[in-house]
């Protein structure tokens, strides 16, 4: 098994936790653990599973078999006054279904090998993740063979994708490289990933390793590098775009309270109610970023590294979208909305601190990591826009 070295510290703090993953979205039961529900004679759960527990009709996959019953406050109605869950203390752990038991773990196999990570919806997982600032690093260990959980993606890698080892080792490597800017080690990778999209299986097998080769060493030419300090940047597109994007989210219905917390404070800090002139929005854009969000970047942006390096481990990035250009452009665009939220954060509390970047992290992971179709519909938008360019994304990267 493959993980990432912060899995070896994770542990749920349970009620100590500033959120719960049992609010906000839906929990469907394994159809293992429903017939252990329906079988149970405990004799303060057996009624309480039954009005709790009910089929997930007309799906009829074993993972998703059953579902859980939210209460008027959209949390789990199997949950305590403290917030803690019956199932576990009454029933005991084993009798948690495959996505209670996991959570916030996600399992992945390529080939042979199982990864497991961590998703960043939990306030715990994000601190491990984030906030190392040596960065991300990866460990082989033995899983027992009873570990519960399903597997989000079985992905082969032969012979269609034989070179996605290399080019995830490749991204990671490039991304880890603190020379330069994020920023910069971003628009070097979309360049990169611009040229070998179009090339064909054989010409990705002749040419790969000399043009990643090529692409690492870019990141000290410096020529190279001023060429793209040149590109030009258009804030207005970025802030319209982030401002749409984040509107065609609120559309479906937001749940997170923590994340509203955040998103009012972007709206707040960024003057983004609807009458106001973009340029009093770009005004205060531009002051905010001098003054609060660089100057702390400066001294953590190891923090917004591994929030990537993890994003491309999880989703077995470059593979997770149709094209390469794809998985790439995906990247980019919950980078750019991530660094839009903290900017006007930053505004609003006159700073940024640790705290309110994992708030804002882990809050945005839980209401957009969680929404498949929502991220789906961004990257048809986008491409039906003609806005999946590489010149788009240096604009949504660049300040």
């Amino acid at each position: 098994m493959l993980v990432p070295s912060y899995m070896k510290n994770f542990q749920c703090i349970g009620s100590d936790c500033e959120d719960t993953c049992c609010a906000g979205w839906k929990v469907i039961v394994d159809k293992e653990t429903f017939q252990k529900y329906r079988e149970t004679k405990h004799p303060l759960m057996k009624e309480l599973l039954k009005k709790s527990v009910s089929r997930n009709r007309p799906n009829t996959s074993k993972d998703s078999y059953a579902k859980i019953q939210m209460n008027e406050d959209g949390a789990c109605s199997l949950l305590d006054d403290e917030g803690l869950c019956k199932v576990q203390a009454l029933l005991g752990p084993e009798m948690l279904s495959n996505t209670c038991a996991i959570y916030p773990r996600m399992l992945n196999r390529v080939d042979e090998t199982v990864e497991k990570s961590l998703t960043l919806s939990c306030p715990e997982a994000t601190r491990l993740a984030l906030l190392n600032p040596n960065g991300i690093d990866f460990l082989e260990e033995e899983e027992p063979a009873n570990t519960p959980g399903f597997m989000n993606r079985d992905f082969q890698t032969s012979p269609k994708h034989s070179y996605f080892w290399n080019l995830r080792i490749f991204t990671i490597q490039l991304l880890q490289d603190r020379r330069r800017s994020i920023e910069t080690r971003l628009i070097v990778l979309g360049l990169f990933f611009q040229r070998i999209d179009a090339l064909s299986q054989k010409e990705m097998s002749e040419h790969l390793s000399y043009i990643m080769t090529e692409y690492l060493e870019r990141l000290g030419d410096d020529e190279f590098l001023e060429s793209i300090s040149q590109l030009p940047s258009n804030l207005s597109f970025q802030v319209n775009m982030g401002k749409s994007l984040i509107e065609y989210r609120i559309t479906d219905g937001l749940t997170s309270k923590r994340y509203l917390d955040c998103l009012q404070d972007m709206i707040s800090g960024l003057s983004l109610e609807e009458e106001t002139a973009m340029e009093k929005v770009i005004e205060k854009y531009t002051n905010s970023n001098e003054i609060y969000y660089f100057p702390y970047m400066k001294e953590h942006e190891y923090i917004l590294e591994n929030y990537l390096v993890n994003y491309v481990f999880k989703s077995l990035f470059p593979n997770d979208q149709p094209r390469l250009f794809d998985s790439y452009v995906m990247l980019i665009v919950n980078m750019a909305l991530i660094k839009l939220h903290l900017i006007g954060m930053a505004n609003t509390h006159k700073g940024l601190t640790t705290d309110i970047v994992l708030k804002l992290v882990q809050s945005y992971s839980k209401t957009i990591d969680h929404n498949a179709s929502y991220l789906v519909n961004v990257r048809d938008i986008l491409k039906e826009s003609g806005y999946s360019t590489m010149a788009h994304m240096v604009v949504l990267l660049k300040s």
